[in-house]
């Protein structure tokens, strides 16, 4: 883990402790509040993730954009989530770990790995809304998306808790996930998981 000196480089910064399973999340150094219980990978965590290995990636991301099926109002960018909405773990589409917006529309998103297609382009993918409990809430963690490399894995999200495991994401309960997004307001936010 890095020390505290190196946290305060980020203004808002999440830290989780694999083998702990805790979460603790950081102000310029500052701690604000430590979660326990947290969801990680059936598989545990790596350094060398593969697509659908069922692990959480170990390292250093930014956190990406908020997302959910509720009406919400936060200071944080948050996209509501519909029937049309894919993020693709198909490492040959073009679309490879992107969120994709399905419709003849195009949309003026803020991020880059957010796309619009007037039809699928892909052979896997996770049709969000089929995920009403995981993702009430969620958190794009910013794993293999700059640059994006085949295979390396794809949608790993901070999320609401389901199970005691995920396939690869990291999980807290809702009302913990619920606190995380009124709390995050940075767009160079980062998650640590070591």
């Amino acid at each position: 883990m890095k020390n505290m000196k190196e946290l305060e480089k980020y203004s808002q910064c999440i830290v989780v402790d694999s083998k702990e399973k805790k979460m603790t999340l950081f102000d310029k150094g500052k701690l604000i509040c430590e979660i326990n219980n947290v969801a990680l990978g059936k598989n545990g965590c790596t350094d060398k993730k593969i697509e659908g290995d069922g692990c959480t990636p170990l390292g250093d991301f930014p956190i990406g954009f908020a997302f959910g099926f509720s009406d919400l109002t936060i200071s944080y960018p948050y996209y509501k989530i519909t029937s049309d909405i894919y993020f693709v773990s198909d490492s040959d589409s073009p679309y490879y770990n992107e969120w994709v917006s399905l419709g003849e529309k195009t949309e003026n998103f803020l991020y880059s790995y957010m796309k619009t297609s007037a039809n699928i382009a892909w052979k896997e993918a996770e049709h969000l809304c089929d995920y009403p409990v995981a993702y009430q809430f969620g958190l794009v963690i910013e794993y293999n998306m700059n640059p994006r490399t085949k295979g390396k894995g794809s949608a790993i999200f901070l999320h609401v808790k389901g199970k005691d495991y995920t396939e690869g994401c990291v999980a807290v309960h809702r009302e913990e996930m619920q606190f995380i997004l009124n709390w995050i307001q940075d767009r160079s936010a980062h998650i640590i998981i070591f």
